[in-house]
């Protein structure tokens, strides 16, 4: 074995060691609370911050999940972009979760028609978007159950957004909040839903994005920060501070849906067609600059 001053060492995340290793680099997903500190607290932004400037100090190399990302690093530290490189995350279903999902993708079986918000509850997510639209426009809760997909995040944004049903003049059961559920659980619901809803302000990635396109979904997503990079082929557009964008996106969201509405798929036709997303650009763009230290 290698002695550790001899050996390349990659940080996922948290780096709890500088300059331990011979070379270092760390992997960079996003800077959301020092972009975007409204949706975080005080604590968090000041453990994120001194945190991250020293990871970003200390290590030779700088992997980022998406251009954005790597432009908001340049930015905020400086750092040059000799030293940092996108890595493309990936996105991989086991076959009993597709199993889960095909198995009612059937013809024959009817299901109420429904969309997925995918998300952990929190305000960066953008969840009232929503209700906001729903407020002008409580006919398309008749028309589509509301799935929110995800666990419960921070600042109460739950409570917030039940809240926000007594003056949108919906009836709260077409409403469903999932709380955490399996995987099996999750792609199930995405892959008979008629579409995908991510109204998120920020993301450095934006990975429900990918899997609902991998899936073959048509998602409703906001065209800021790292999102457009992500599947733009199966995204419907629009700027998440303009409500009116947002419910023209939903129309044109109706309407490819009813225009593609899914036929039976096998486990095999899922595999084949999730396989193209999967990990190995990311880990190959790791394993080229661990091979040239």
């Amino acid at each position: 074995a290698l002695p550790i001053s001899e050996t390349v060492a990659i940080f996922p995340s948290i780096k709890p060691v500088q300059r331990y290793f011979r070379k270092e680099a760390a992997i960079i997903h996003d800077l959301s609370p020092l972009v975007t500190p409204q949706f975080h607290n005080a604590d968090n932004i000041n453990h994120f911050a001194n945190r991250i400037r020293s990871d970003v100090e200390f290590s030779d190399h700088l992997f980022c999940v998406s251009e954005a990302t790597l432009t908001d690093v340049e930015a905020y530290f400086r750092k040059p972009r000799s030293q940092m490189s996108v890595i493309r995350l990936g996105c991989e279903f086991e076959p009993n979760e597709l199993s889960a999902g095909a198995l009612q993708v059937r013809p024959d079986v009817l299901v109420e028609p429904y969309v997925v918000v995918i998300g952990t509850l929190e305000p960066r997510k953008n969840g009232s978007l929503i209700f906001d639209y729903l407020m002008t426009n409580p006919g398309f809760a008749s028309q589509f159950r509301i799935v929110f997909v995800g666990r419960d995040g921070w600042l109460d944004e739950k409570t917030r957004l039940i809240k926000r049903l007594d003056g949108a003049g919906v009836s709260a059961d077409r409403i469903l909040f999932t709380g955490f559920i399996s995987n099996e659980e999750r792609t199930a619901l995405m892959l008979n839903s008629a579409f995908c809803i991510y109204p998120s302000f920020f993301e450095g990635f934006g990975l429900p994005i990918l899997e609902a396109g991998a899936l073959g979904k048509t998602t409703v997503c906001s065209n800021s920060s790292s999102m457009p990079e992500v599947m733009p082929e199966q995204c419907v557009f629009f700027d998440p501070t303009e409500p009116f964008e947002f419910a023209q996106a939903l129309r044109t969201a109706e309407l490819r849906a009813a225009q593609t509405r899914a036929s039976h798929q096998s486990v095999s036709d899922l595999m084949n067609r999730t396989a193209p997303h999967g990990w190995e650009r990311c880990y190959g763009e790791i394993a080229r600059w661990v091979k040239d230290q």
